[in-house]
């Protein structure tokens, strides 16, 4: 396993996820079920925060909706 020296600034990752722009065309929805997909597979104990997410996130989407109908 590789250990990385964080107060020496070695720690390099392969791609700064806070710089990503996820954009509303096809190739954003690619990336937003990307993440997702690997979040619910790569992260078991996050199931209940990510499905939860969702619920609350589509309800909130459902009630603007209606509000401004």
């Amino acid at each position: 396993m590789i250990r990385h020296r964080v107060e020496s600034g070695e720690r390099r990752p392969d791609m700064n996820m806070t710089a990503l722009i996820v954009t509303g065309s096809p190739a954003g929805a690619i990336v937003a079920i990307s993440v997702f997909v690997m979040g619910w597979a790569g992260i078991p104990q996050a199931r209940p925060f990510i499905l939860g997410s969702v619920v609350l996130g589509i309800a909130f989407g459902l009630l603007l909706w209606w509000k401004r109908r």
